[in-house]
């Protein structure tokens, strides 16, 4: 057994046992990561990487008009230039992206 230590999205440390096959076989089926940020205005989005593609995920903001709709949309991250300051997408600053 191998104990793992988490944080959750509360701040609140979880520690788990686990069998280190086990542990072994979620390593091997791991894609990517992702870790919260939050623009001034207190919106939150995602960014990381899955495939060793960088993406960013915002809530979709359209999702009370169609139930059916994802909750989250994932797009490539594209890359910043020197002179740009923000690493949210201009387009994406309009929309409502809490996460929780």
């Amino acid at each position: 057994m191998v104990a793992r230590t988490f944080q959750n999205f509360n701040n609140r440390t979880l520690h788990i046992m686990t069998d280190k096959k086990e542990n072994k076989e979620w390593e091997n089926r791991e894609i990517g990561a992702l870790w919260v940020n939050a623009k001034p205005g207190g919106d939150k989005y995602l960014t990381g990487h899955i495939n060793k593609e960088k993406v960013i995920v915002f809530k979709n903001k359209f999702k009370e008009e169609n139930e059916k709709a994802p909750d989250f949309r994932v797009y490539k991250q594209k890359e910043l230039n020197s002179n740009e300051t923000s690493a949210v997408p201009q387009k994406e600053e309009e929309e409502d992206v809490d996460l929780i």
